[in-house]
């Protein structure tokens, strides 16, 4: 496995190294042995803390494995409430949750995944008035929002702060799934990125699954030092044909957002 060097890779938003616990490294210990990880990587990942945009589908999968995974802190910010159309493909819910507030409900579950990692859920509309406030000492921006406005809102913060916004969207039967980092490859600015503009669009279940759980990969990758694999690539997934397909984008120098 080739290793992405972590000199200056993320800027880092915490002084302290976070240090394994025994528990944490039998916990890790399948990842810890992993060609190319090491308990340099899990250290790392424990220092770190991403902010998630949404807290549906596609937020279930990726908060379950990075909680899994061991990474240092998630911040979650979700305004919806759970209602019974989205049990089908959002696992973090049950139908006791129905007319709670996402955000809070998946606090609590995923605090049932894993003590060792910290968990702050937010109930509130992301917006220009609060991004940044809410991206504040991250050192990935997740979009799990399915919603474009969320990634409008948070591809500023990543250009300002030049850290990675890992992008995922899921459709009918299609899954997409890219890595934005501003100032070392394009910005969601720059992208032309061709998904509906219907804001709830028919889902087969397990598409957010399929692409919560790479986007969680690539968010590991990125954290544990290995680099992200999506800068520059557009992933998508066909669930119609069982294939995997893929396009390039690249930065736009008249970017109005990263190139100035």
């Amino acid at each position: 496995m080739v290793q992405y060097s972590p000199v200056g890779s993320i800027p880092r938003r915490r002084t302290v190294i976070s240090y394994l616990s025994p528990a944490e490294v039998t916990r890790y210990s399948r990842q810890i042995t992993l060609d190319g990880w090491g308990r340099e990587a899990q250290e790392r990942l424990k220092s770190s803390q991403v902010l998630i945009a949404g807290a549906g589908g596609l937020a279930s999968a990726t908060a379950l494995y990075l909680m899994a995974g061991g990474l240092g802190a998630i911040r979650l910010v979700d305004d919806s409430r759970v209602s019974l159309a989205d049990l089908n493909h959002q696992v973090l819910f049950r139908e006791r949750d129905l007319g709670k507030a996402k955000a809070t409900m998946a606090e609590r579950r995923l605090k049932e995944i894993n003590p060792f990692v910290m968990v702050e859920s937010h109930v509130k509309l992301l917006s220009e008035h609060n991004v940044f406030r809410l991206a504040a000492n991250c050192n990935v921006l997740i979009d799990a929002s399915n919603n474009a406005g969320a990634g409008a809102l948070l591809n500023p913060v990543a250009a300002r702060q030049q850290i990675p916004l890992v992008h995922a969207w899921v459709g009918e039967m299609t899954g997409l799934l890219t890595t934005f980092w501003p100032g070392r490859g394009p910005c969601l600015a720059c992208a032309v990125l061709e998904t509906p503009s219907n804001r709830h669009p028919a889902l087969l279940g397990p598409l957010p699954g399929i692409t919560g759980a790479l986007q969680a990969l690539e968010v590991l990758r990125i954290l544990g030092g290995l680099g992200p694999a999506l800068l520059g690539r557009v992933l998508i997934f066909n669930g119609d044909q069982f294939r995997f397909t893929e396009k390039t984008i690249r930065s736009n120098p008249q970017c109005p957002v990263c190139s100035v």
